[in-house]
């Protein structure tokens, strides 16, 4: 092939200089044959020309070889030239398919493959054979009829399309396009893509749910707060009635479990770290394993593999026990009969490749608790779900641990994440960032007295709720305070424009109708600076101090026993008389 493409360049190169030698070679015969056949000797006399026709003939049809072959090479050269831009044109629509990233499969009419690039040759799939029959010689586990979508692009010459095609485990973003000699069929893995994409909307997901959440466990707690409230006023009205104490001590335990739901809900909604300090993952999974082991299938074995050296994170232990007690719990539970469950600590050094694969960490190193089982697995729907508010596999009502495992470990600035399919088991990855420095934070639960300290003053309370604002007055006038009310922002600052002087204290809710809390407290303290504002609140103290930056003087949260603002009042009104009730 390469000589031919040589020689026929040799031969339209000689184009011109073959015109001049043939237009020659005419005068030169034309002269022999004059001499010929009109006995002509002189030889030269005739090359020169003595007759002046046969000179001008001659001269005629040497200029038109001359003129034949410039035009000749003139044509040669323009065929040469687009010759020369068709190959260049070929070799750069062959790169552009050759190598273009996105794989991509030509066929012809009958769906034969006529050929495939490098990235189809470098996908690590079986390569189609030159002839197969596309989407049925060659073809995976396609979920639709891909063979009947080729051939009806091809007989309709119009492009079709498959965004979120499902091909064996993977996703794939198909495009057949039509072309004269049949179709080309380019195929993009958008697997990764679409995972990112679920993340990110399971992560809005859980920020709307977790903002229900958190305004649930509010009103939850109002309600709690009333009831508390009521119960401790019966008691202290009827101290002598043992049935009345009886029973409200059944009203109390009753409030502790709502108590515990709905700090498990304010977990859940991000607002679920009471009490911060230093500790090892590995020292809390080994003193939390002895006390859930008793409630797990004695079939399944336990394995652990502490790292001894992990850094130590900050973080409320009750709450990250109450996480490992969830995962455990579900680990055992997927495991029908005997098998085992895998704890594993380990220090891990999170890099942007590694955060770019896991959106919800960033750079840095955390400590990570693995809890690996070899259970029966969660399908993708229940997989997606599972850290929703009471979604669960069992019974209806139950998983709330695992909702409130995902609210509490986002809170510590964690992450949570749980990889299985169904037969293969689950695996629930745990990363907590390491703490900034290594000193030991240790705070001590404060115990209440056994008596009920009374005191004198007047207290502003504000609040929305009408039941918590009318326990709250009866509470506080049964320890010997003065009461103004107040269900309004607008109508608290009207009270104190009024009659501020005479105010110690204002109990301040955040949620109010009309004026934030934040507001409302920075405007008393505007007009009123020797008053002292406590915020009793149904949310987490921590979100509210974290996110409004609200100048209080002391928090409470909601529900509370009149012991507890009873001691809270007498931290902040110190100087103001007081006697034992």
């Amino acid at each position: 092939m390469q000589n031919e493409k040589i020689n026929r360049k040799r031969i339209l190169d000689s184009m011109m200089p073959a015109a001049i030698f043939i237009a020659a070679a005419y005068w030169i015969l034309d002269s022999i044959l004059n001499i010929f056949f009109f006995n002509k000797y002189n030889i030269i006399a005739e090359l020169i020309g003595a007759d002046l026709y046969n000179i001008y003939i001659r001269v005629i049809v040497f200029c038109l070889f001359i003129i034949f072959g410039s035009h000749a090479q003139a044509s040669i050269n323009k065929l040469r030239q687009a010759q020369k831009s068709l190959e260049e044109e070929k070799e750069r629509y062959r790169t552009l398919f050759e190598y273009n990233p996105i794989e991509t499969v030509t066929v012809d009419h009958d769906a034969r493959v006529t050929g495939y690039n490098l990235a189809k040759a470098n996908s690590g799939d079986r390569m189609p054979e030159i002839g197969d029959i596309m989407y049925k010689d060659y073809a995976g586990k396609h979920n639709d009829s891909m063979y009947n979508e080729l051939m009806e692009c091809i007989k309709s010459n119009i492009s079709k399309e498959f965004p979120e095609h499902k091909y064996n485990s993977d996703f794939l973003y198909i495009r057949i396009a039509p072309f004269s000699k049949g179709a080309i069929i380019t195929a993009l893995n958008i697997t990764k893509q679409k995972q990112l994409q679920t993340q990110l909307q399971q992560a809005k997901k859980m920020d709307a749910i977790s903002t229900l959440a958190g305004g649930i466990a509010h009103q939850f707690n109002n309600i709690l707060s009333g009831i508390t409230g009521n119960t401790e006023l019966l008691q202290m009205e009827y101290a002598d009635n043992n049935k009345i104490k009886e029973y409200s001590e059944r009203l109390f335990a009753l409030t502790r479990r709502m108590t515990r739901l709905t700090s498990q809900l304010l977990a859940y909604a991000r607002g679920g770290k009471y009490q911060e300090r230093q500790l090892s993952i590995s020292e809390l999974v080994e003193e939390t394993l002895p006390l859930i082991k008793h409630s797990m299938n004695q079939s399944v074995k336990v394995v652990i593999n502490l790292e001894k050296d992990i850094p130590v994170i900050k973080a409320d232990a009750t709450q990250l026990q109450m996480v490992f007690f969830a995962v455990m719990s579900n680990a055992s539970e997927a495991i029908e009969e005997s098998g085992s469950i895998r704890v594993t600590v380990q220090k891990k050094d999170v890099d942007d490749k590694y955060a770019m694969q896991h959106p919800g960490l960033k750079v840095g190193q955390y400590a990570q608790l693995t809890v690996e089982d070899d259970g029966k697995g969660l399908d993708r729907e229940t997989k997606e779900r599972i850290f929703e508010p009471f979604y669960s596999t069992k019974l209806q009502g139950r998983g709330l641990g695992m909702a409130a495992s995902y609210g509490i470990i986002i809170n510590h600035g964690g992450w949570i994440e749980i990889d299985s399919e169904p037969g293969k088991g689950a695996v629930v990855s745990i990363y907590l960032p390491v703490a900034a420095s290594t000193e030991e934070v240790v705070l001590k639960e404060k115990k209440e007295p056994a008596e009920i300290a009374q005191g004198e003053g007047t207290i502003l309370v504000i609040d929305d709720d009408d039941e918590v604002l009318d326990v709250s007055r009866l509470a506080l006038e049964h320890l010997g305070y003065n009461v103004l009310t107040a269900n309004t922002g607008m109508d608290a600052i009207s009270i104190v424009e009024t009659v501020g002087e005479d105010i110690d204290l204002a109990i301040l809710d955040i949620g109010l109708p009309d004026i934030m809390g934040d507001k409302v407290c920075q405007r008393i303290q505007e007009l009123q600076p020797n008053i002292k504002v406590l915020v009793s609140t149904g949310y987490m103290v921590e979100d509210i101090t974290d996110d409004m930056k609200i100048k209080a003087q002391g928090f409470i949260q909601k529900p509370f026993s009149m012991s507890k603002m009873a001691i809270k009042l007498k931290e902040m009104l110190g100087g103001k008389k007081e006697k034992a009730f």
